[in-house]
């Protein structure tokens, strides 16, 4: 026969597996606050190939190799480069830098013909959770947030495609954005989530 301490003791061992059960099955209260919607302008492309302070570039002569040089952008937005000294390159297209350094090298060599490429960019998305290799991606590009997942080897056998987190600082407060990417990769139609310079992508663990 039990006897009233037994009872307490099982009716306190009744209460403890039910709130475990319940820490494990219900949502954090975070999860249950819904997500801001995503913004328009989140579908939209943004062109990113002005260059800004912190890119490294290499710039080539090809009638003297020598002078080639490899350097990032100051953080006033310049580089030294020979013989003409500091040149503004942030803020610039990389074509709009050529042109203007083929012609001031005009005087000074004969084939004065310049070639800029961008080595690393500085502006960049951090890419983390169930990724096959977190990390910064470097953002050279128009890039949506599934081409950032694929940069770092796309997701792990354990993610949650249809969970994928992107914060980002707006307006000096942070927002956050629920993604779910399992349309696009499943084949069907899809408006792409561009992502913007220092967005921090947060790919979740599938619950099974």
């Amino acid at each position: 026969m039990m006897t009233p301490k037994n009872l307490k003791s099982v009716r306190k061992a009744l209460a403890a597996g039910f709130l475990c059960l319940a820490t494990f099955v219900l949502p954090s209260c975070s999860d249950m606050n819904p997500p801001p919607p995503v913004p328009a302008e989140a579908y939209q492309s943004k062109p990113s190939g002005n260059l800004a302070p912190g890119d490294e570039i290499s710039v080539s002569f090809s009638g003297a190799p020598e002078l080639n040089t490899k350097q990032k952008i100051q953080p006033n937005g310049k580089v030294s480069l020979p013989t003409v000294g500091d040149v503004t390159a942030a803020g610039r297209t990389i074509n709009s830098l050529q042109a203007s350094l083929t012609s001031m090298y005009q005087p000074h060599l004969q084939d004065p013909t310049v070639v800029v490429a961008l080595e690393s960019a500085a502006a960049g998305v951090y890419v983390s959770g169930e990724v096959l290799r977190p990390g910064k991606v470097p953002l050279d590009r128009p890039m949506s947030a599934l081409e950032a997942v694929m940069e770092s080897g796309g997701f792990t056998k354990f993610a949650n495609p249809k969970q994928v987190i992107v914060i980002r600082k707006e307006g000096g407060k942070q927002q956050r954005y629920v993604l779910n990417m399992n349309d696009a990769l499943a084949g069907y139609d899809s408006s792409p989530f561009y992502v913007r310079p220092y967005d921090v992508i947060y790919v979740r663990q599938s619950a099974w």
